[in-house]
């Protein structure tokens, strides 16, 4: 699947700044989950922060990178983004949704509220 996957606690992804995931909230979590690893960097000065990697089931590698009180997930990966990236979002008190408005649950998929 190419395509770009959200963590956020808010309504709709693109309202992340509303009920934002702290920053450091993120760090704290990212560095002390095993199944992530710290890529390369983001950003220049202060304001550098991590992109962290995650190994899908099917071996693809994606980027998890936070922007603006959401996560950002970027990569190709062939499973259920649910099995993937359901228990950090749960972990983070957030939802798992797709660019289209989807959410991803332990139910299925369903669909944009827009």
């Amino acid at each position: 699947m190419g395509y770009e996957l959200h963590i956020s606690r808010a309504e709709e992804y693109y309202d992340s700044e509303e009920r934002p995931i702290a920053l450091q909230d993120w760090l704290s979590y990212a560095e002390g989950n095993p199944a992530l690893r710290a890529g390369e960097w983001l950003g220049w000065g202060e304001e550098r922060q991590s992109i962290f990697e995650y190994t899908c089931g099917d071996g693809s590698v994606v980027s998890l990178t936070w922007f603006e009180g959401g996560i950002t997930i970027k990569g190709h990966f062939d499973s259920d983004p649910y099995r993937e990236f359901g228990a950090i979002a749960g972990d983070l008190r957030a939802n798992l949704q797709g660019d289209d408005g989807e959410r991803y649950t332990a139910d299925g998929v369903l669909p944009s509220v827009r």
